[in-house]
C-alpha cells in the first residue's frame, strides 16, 4: 500500500476528503461524486412481504482510499483488451482515472428473498456531472466482456459525436437512444450495453444558486461556452442558440407568475418544502449507461442543494416516486417479470420526463402546467380590464414559451418511442414471450421466480395483502404493466394539457388583437376630427399672423377685414384642396412619378447600351458619335 494512504479507519469513512490526497486529486472522478443504489428484495416481517426497495450504499466505503493506486495487474487487462499500441495506451489511460469504479460492481444477484444483504437485483449509480468522457470511463470499468468492449468504445465515441449539438450556451445532446453494440437495430448482437439522452424541464432559482450541499465536480466551477461539460440551460437559451438571452430570463413566466405571493397557505408549503421559491425553468439532460441486466448508470446536474423530500431531487425523484410506481405495477400483476437494469432505465426517464409534471406525480406542488394556466388566468383578468398592446405582448411571449415546453415534450416522446421499438426488435429476436421487453432478462430461465421463495415463513399464517401493507404514497398511478407505456400514456395526457393551454393562448391573442384594433378605430376616429379642424384653422392662424406682423406697410395698410377674410377663405380652401387631392391621389401620383423615373433611366442605359454595340460591331472602320463620322480604333476592356 502507498505511504500517501495510511490504513485507517478515519480514511475510510465516507466523508474522506479526496481533494486532499495527492492521487485521488490528480483524478476527473472520486467516490464523493457518485452515488450508489442497490434495487433488492426485501426480507420477510411480520406486516410486510417480499417487496423490491432501493438501498442507498456509501461509495466511499465500497471503494477504499488506496484505490487511487492503479495496480500493475490492472494494466494486463488493458493489454487484453487493445487490438494495437494506441488503442492499448487509451485504455491504460482509462484504467488509471477510473479503474477505481470496477469495485463498485455487483458481485452477487439476488434471486431468493433470502440472499444475503451484498446481494441484489442491480446495481444503480448516479453522477452529478455530466462530462462526456465520464461514460466511457464508466462503460470501461463496469464492463466485463473485453472482446467486444474495443467496439463498444468505438461505437460510443462515433455516438457522442454525431449527437453532440453547439450553441452559444454549451453543447447538448439531440434526443437519441443507441445501443453501443456494432449494427443497429435487428442486426445488433445484443441490446446491451445501450445509452440514452432525454432532455427534461426542471425549476431552479434566479440569480446565484445556493450553495451546494455535497461535493461536486471540481470542473464545474470553470464552465463556460467551451468546456466539455453539458451546461444547464434556461428554457429561451434551448431554443434560442446563438441569441444572448440575459436580457429575457427575468420575464420568463415562472419569474413573472409568483402565485404565493397572494397565497399564505401556498407560501408556507413552498417555504417548507421548496425552500426557495421557483422562479426559472430550464432544461436539463440525463444520460442513462446500460451496461449490462445488473448496472445502470445516470448522469444529470448536479441538484444536492435542493430537497430530497417531497423529491425535488432527480435521483429522490425517481427512487421515491417512479421506482415505486414500476414496481407496485408489476407487483400487482400475475405474470412473471424481472426487474433489470432496463426496467430501472424506464423508472429514470419517467422520474426525468415527469419532473415538472402532476401527471406522474399527483402530490406535486406548483407543477408546470398550473404556473402557465395561472399566468393565462391573470392574462385574461387583465384583457378584461383593459386590453393593450403590451397584454398582446406578454400573450405572445407566453405562447413562445409553451411552444418550447410542447416541443421538448415531443422530443421525449419520440425518444421513448424510438427506445421501445428497439427492444421490441431485440425481443422479437430472442423470441420471448415476456409482456415488457424491459422485464425480460436473458439469463434467466422460465421457471424463474423474481421474488424467491414465497412459502410462508414460520409463525406466519397468512400473507399479506399489497394494499394492506402500503401507504397513499407507495401507491401506483399506472394503469398497466408496461411500464413504457405508461410513461407515454402520462407524457400524452401533458402533451394534451400543454397543447390546450396553447390553443387557449391563441384565443386570447387573437381577442386581444380584436379589443386592441377596436380602440384604435375609436382612436382614428377622434384622429380624424383633430385633422380636419387643424387643416381648416392652420391656413386662419397663418393669415392671421401674416397681417398681425409690425411693419410699416402692413401696419398702414387702409383696406378693411375683408381682405383678410378674402385672403384666408381663399388660402384655407386651397390647402384643404390640396390635403385631400393628395390623402386620395397622392399615393398613385407618387407611383406614376417613380415609374417615370424608372423608365427614363432604363431608356438611358438602354441607349448607351446600343451605341457600345454599335461601337463593337464598327471595329477598326470607325463609329459615329452625335451625328459625327470619326474614325480610328476601338479598344475592348
Amino acid at each position: 500500500m502507498p505511504s500517501d494512504h495510511p490504513s485507517t479507519p478515519e480514511k475510510d469513512h465516507p466523508g474522506y476528503d479526496y481533494e486532499a490526497d495527492k492521487q485521488w486529486s490528480n483524478k476527473p472522478l472520486t467516490p464523493a461524486q457518485v452515488l450508489v443504489n442497490d434495487i433488492r428484495l426485501e426480507k420477510w416481517r411480520p406486516d410486510h412481504g417480499p417487496l423490491l426497495e432501493i438501498h442507498e450504499r456509501s461509495a466511499s466505503t465500497k471503494v477504499p482510499v488506496h484505490a487511487s493506486a492503479t495496480p500493475s495487474a490492472s494494466y494486463v487487462r488493458a493489454a487484453d483488451a487493445a487490438g494495437n499500441p494506441i488503442e492499448q495506451q487509451k485504455f491504460a489511460q482509462l484504467e488509471e482515472h477510473y479503474g477505481w469504479i470496477r469495485r463498485l460492481r455487483l458481485h452477487q444477484h439476488q434471486r431468493h428473498v433470502y440472499d444475503s444483504e451484498e446481494s441484489a437485483k442491480c446495481r444503480w449509480i448516479h453522477c452529478s456531472s455530466k462530462f462526456p468522457e465520464y461514460v466511457g470511463g464508466f462503460l470501461w470499468a463496469l464492463s466485463e466482456d473485453l472482446t467486444t468492449i474495443s467496439s463498444n468504445l468505438q461505437v460510443l465515441n462515433n455516438t457522442l459525436q454525431q449527437q453532440t449539438r453547439f450553441s452559444k450556451h454549451g453543447k447538448c445532446f439531440a434526443p437519441f437512444s443507441q445501443p453501443l453494440q456494432p449494427g443497429n437495430g435487428k442486426d445488433a448482437p445484443s441490446t446491451y450495453p445501450m445509452l440514452l439522452s432525454v432532455p427534461f424541464l426542471d425549476w431552479s432559482i434566479l440569480g446565484e444558486k445556493p450553495p451546494l450541499r455535497f461535493q461536486i465536480d471540481k470542473r464545474e466551477g470553470f464552465q463556460s461556452a467551451r468546456t466539455a461539460s453539458h451546461l444547464l440551460r434556461s428554457v429561451l437559451q434551448h431554443f434560442f442558440r446563438l441569441e444572448d438571452t440575459a436580457d429575457r430570463e427575468a420575464f420568463q413566466v415562472f419569474a413573472k407568475h409568483k402565485p404565493w405571493s397572494t397565497n399564505r397557505e401556498l407560501d408556507l408549503k413552498v417555504r417548507q418544502w421548496y425552500g426557495h421559491y421557483p422562479s426559472a425553468l430550464n432544461v436539463d439532460e440525463l444520460w442513462v449507461l446500460v451496461i449490462d441486466p445488473e448496472h445502470i448508470v445516470t448522469f444529470s446536474s448536479n441538484q444536492t442543494w435542493k430537497s430530497r423530500w417531497p423529491p425535488l431531487q432527480l435521483v429522490s425523484r425517481i427512487s421515491d416516486v417512479s421506482f415505486r410506481n414500476i414496481r407496485n405495477a408489476f407487483f400487482s400483476s400475475e405474470e412473471k417479470q424481472e426487474y433489470t437494469s432496463l426496467t430501472h432505465a424506464v423508472a429514470c426517464l419517467s422520474g426525468a420526463v415527469g419532473m415538472l409534471h402532476r401527471n406522474f406525480w399527483p402530490d406535486m406542488v406548483l407543477p408546470c402546467t398550473d404556473r402557465y394556466a395561472g399566468y393565462l388566468g391573470h392574462l385574461q383578468y387583465r384583457l378584461h380590464r383593459a386590453a393593450s398592446t403590451k397584454l398582446v405582448m406578454d400573450l405572445i411571449a407566453c405562447q413562445e414559451e409553451l411552444n418550447i415546453v410542447i416541443q421538448i415534450t415531443q422530443q421525449q416522446i419520440d425518444m421513448i418511442n424510438n427506445f421501445r421499438d428497439m427492444l421490441d426488435e431485440n425481443k422479437e429476436d430472442s423470441g420471448s414471450t415476456a409482456p415488457s421487453p424491459t422485464s425480460v432478462r436473458p439469463s434467466s430461465g422460465n421457471n424463474y421466480n423474481p421474488y424467491g421463495n414465497l412459502s410462508e415463513p414460520p409463525g406466519l399464517h397468512h400473507r399479506v395483502t399489497y394494499n394492506a401493507r402500503t401507504n397513499f404514497r407507495h401507491l401506483s398511478t399506472s394503469s398497466t404493466t408496461d411500464p413504457l407505456a405508461q410513461v407515454l400514456d402520462n407524457l400524452a395526457r401533458e402533451l394534451t394539457d400543454l397543447q390546450d393551454l396553447r390553443d387557449n393562448t391563441d384565443r386570447l391573442v387573437t381577442r386581444t388583437i380584436q379589443l386592441v384594433n377596436i380602440r384604435l378605430e375609436d382612436h382614428g376616429k377622434a384622429i380624424l376630427v383633430f385633422t380636419v379642424v387643424t387643416i381648416v384653422f392652420l391656413p386662419l392662424n397663418f393669415v392671421s399672423s401674416f397681417f398681425g406682423m409690425n411693419f410699416s406697410d402692413i401696419r398702414d395698410m387702409a383696406q378693411t377685414q375683408w381682405l383678410f377674410w378674402a385672403v384666408a377663405i381663399c388660402v384655407t380652401t386651397a390647402v384643404v384642396a390640396a390635403s385631400v387631392f393628395l390623402a386620395f391621389s397622392g399615393g398613385r401620383i407618387l407611383e406614376n412619378i417613380l415609374m417615370w423615373r424608372d423608365q427614363r433611366r432604363e431608356r438611358r442605359l438602354t441607349t448607351k447600351t446600343a451605341q457600345k454595340q454599335a461601337a463593337r460591331e464598327l471595329g477598326e472602320k470607325g463609329f459615329r458619335v452625335n451625328g459625327v463620322e470619326r474614325s480610328g480604333g476601338f479598344s475592348q476592356p
